[in-house]
């Protein structure tokens, strides 16, 4: 019974200190696994960005300028192609009445023009992709936190585990109740990964190692606590409720 047990310490050390270790190693691995979670939630961060500033008092205009911004500047630089400002220039001499040097001057002056919108256009443009590239870099410097705070928190559990079933050798039966509930925690994270490494992340990126997750490893924490300082007087009441609920003949006493 206790190689079982630490053994499943060892092995949840081995599992969770590897992964902590290439979070901060081969961060590029990480990065890779997290491609397809970190565009979709780009798009949507950059949508809800999007929808505040629809929802600004300023934004009513620039809306509609944004739908067109593409269609413009590839729409400009035709323009230019077919010398539309030269064009536009003789015609207005013509109706005016200009020399060839105010013509000239203005045709120049509405090339000027379709420059500088285009490089305004150029300047939106390079906002967005600024935009992008910010929450590029923010998700993924919060997941990769959020990483290894979850695989950090599993190690140093399955360590005190490995570490009390040597000082406690008497309450081996105790530490498998905080030590089936790290397993288990274990396998349930693994089989999410498994199936889906999107869904995983997905649930990682919001607080799964927040609230839940930390209330679960401290009731876990809370056993191994009891079971060093307080006899197991806890974990024993535990482990004999659950039996007898299961119609189970195991008892056990207090270490």
């Amino acid at each position: 019974m206790s190689i079982t047990l630490r053994t499943i310490g060892l092995f949840g050390i081995l599992i969770f200190g590897i992964l902590f270790s290439i979070t901060f190693v081969s961060p590029g691995v990480i990065e890779d696994s997290m491609k397809g979670f970190v565009k979709y939630q780009i798009e949507k961060e950059v949508r809800q960005t999007y929808k505040s500033l629809v929802d600004s008092s300023v934004s009513v205009k620039a809306r509609s300028i944004a739908k067109t911004l593409e269609v413009e500047s590839d729409k400009i630089r035709e323009n230019l192609d077919n010398n539309l400002p030269e064009k536009i220039a003789s015609v207005i001499a013509s109706m005016c009445g200009y020399d060839c040097e105010r013509k000239n001057a203005l045709a120049q002056s509405i090339t000027s023009d379709y420059f500088k919108r285009l490089k305004k256009i150029k300047i939106a443009h390079g906002t967005l992709n600024d935009l992008i590239k910010g929450k590029y870099i923010e998700i993924i410097g919060n997941l990769k936190t959020d990483l290894r705070i979850f695989l950090g928190s599993n190690f140093s559990m399955f360590f005190i585990l490995l570490v009390v079933s040597f000082a406690k050798s008497k309450a081996i039966v105790h530490l498998f109740l905080p030590g089936l509930l790290l397993t288990f925690a274990t396998i349930i994270a693994s089989s999410i990964y498994i199936y889906g490494q999107d869904w995983f992340y997905t649930i990682l990126y919001n607080d799964y190692i927040g609230f839940s997750y930390l209330a679960y490893l401290s009731i876990t924490f809370g056993f191994l606590i009891d079971i060093v300082l307080n006899k197991a007087r806890i974990t024993t009441e535990t482990i004999n409720g659950i039996a007898s609920a299961l119609g189970s003949s195991i008892w056990v006493i207090p270490c």
